[in-house]
């Protein structure tokens, strides 16, 4: 699903999301991601939602996990280098 449909069937929650289809815009220094998978859902408190996140991302690195709220109307997520350094956009 794309970021919107999220937001419209998951309104005002915390989430754990894989992004499936996403790349890099170097120009800009951000991920672009069309396409998203729902992980998990939770209510107002953000904890759980944080811990989901961090057990997922430590057994499997290699994949694009995140934690967000659907109040948040734009995905707006930066990209950092190696020395986690945020990348600036042109």
């Amino acid at each position: 699903m794309d970021w919107q449909t999220i937001r419209q069937f998951y309104p005002h929650l915390w989430l754990v999301v894989e992004a499936i289809d996403a790349y890099t815009d170097e120009q800009r220094g951000k991920r672009m991601i069309d396409h998203l998978e729902v992980i998990e859902v939770f209510a107002d408190d953000y904890k759980p939602a944080w811990e989901c996140f961090k057990r997922l991302h430590h057994a499997d690195k290699w994949r694009e996990y995140y934690f967000l709220h659907t109040d948040r109307e734009e995905l707006n997520i930066g990209v950092m280098d190696a020395f986690r350094r945020k990348l600036k956009g042109v």
